[in-house]
């Protein structure tokens, strides 16, 4: 009995495309062309993501909550200088006060 030789393509190939007698119940399984088509296509696939109208309804929501929450921040941020500078502009008020004060009673 000949055996035929080893070669890439005969250990690469199912067992129906190197002895085609073979039994009936290997017959049913996919072929080895067939298995590397669906391979190369499901390597071109992309994965794709659907975004729901609600989702995206959602994700703007909380964009404006952060921007809000922002403005809000930005809105105290610039209350507390302006009573920062309200205040020094106070404190400098009555320290010239008090200087004035002092030189009017120094020169009675």
């Amino acid at each position: 009995m000949a055996m035929a030789a080893l070669s890439p393509n005969s250990v690469l190939a199912s067992p129906i495309q190197v002895n085609p007698q073979i039994t009936a119940d290997l017959q049913s399984s996919v072929p080895q062309g067939t298995q590397d088509a669906q391979k190369a296509a499901k390597a071109v696939q992309t994965d794709t993501v659907t975004i729901s109208s609600q989702a995206l309804k959602m994700a703007d929501d909380k964009n404006a909550v952060a921007k809000e929450t922002a403005r809000k921040k930005d809105e105290q941020q610039a209350l507390q200088l302006a009573n920062n500078k309200a205040d020094a502009d106070k404190s400098s008020t009555q320290r010239n006060a008090v200087k004035a004060y002092a030189s009017v009673s120094a020169n009675q």
